[in-house]
């Protein structure tokens, strides 16, 4: 979830928390409902207060509502275009070439890809888990170049850099027999 829903729904969810407590208090006669409101109510300055507070919720509620509906679009990349049209290759099909690409090298466990563009084409950026015997430098050397001609070959992308973060060393996980 994005961040700055989270702080409108801690916000929103507090207030309905506050009023459905009043309601129930209410309900069971613990305070004096319609007595307190009218008289909180008789002066000008809280109905504006009041209005003002139930518009801001309407239009929380709205602008929450309409985010939730809306679908995320998927980033697409533009890779030719000629007179018959153009062809695209969506992140998440070009992040499965890349995780392929990447796991046929050898002792590579796993691979999270993130992708961006810049002025100079695509620009990857690997996360990956190595096998403990795998030398470092040469197994992240192999990775980016089989990426970038991978996907320069395979989907005509023209990939600027790749950049390997090796976040962790795991040992191949066998089952026990016993």
């Amino acid at each position: 979830m994005r961040r700055r829903h989270l702080f409108f729904l801690i916000v929103f969810a507090l207030i309905i928390i506050f009023i459905s407590g009043s309601a129930f208090a209410a309900a069971m006669g613990w305070i004096e409902s319609l007595e307190r409101a009218d008289v909180f109510l008789a002066d000008a300055d809280n109905r504006w207060g009041v209005g003002a507070v139930s518009a801001f919720l309407l239009l929380l509620a709205l602008w929450s509502l309409v985010d939730l509906l809306r679908t995320p679009k998927e980033r697409d990349l533009v890779i030719h275009e000629s007179g018959l049209g153009s062809v695209e290759i969506s992140s998440v099909a070009l992040e499965s070439m890349i995780r392929r690409a990447a796991r046929d090298v050898r002792d590579v466990r796993d691979v999270q890809p993130v992708l961006r563009t810049d002025q100079n084409g695509l620009v990857v950026m690997l996360r990956m888990s190595v096998s403990p015997d795998a030398t470092l430098p040469e197994i992240s050397q192999d990775v980016q170049q089989t990426v970038q001609e991978n996907l320069e070959k395979k989907a005509g992308v023209h990939v600027s850099s790749v950049q390997v973060l090796i976040r962790s060393v795991t040992a191949d996980m066998r089952p026990r027999v016993e």
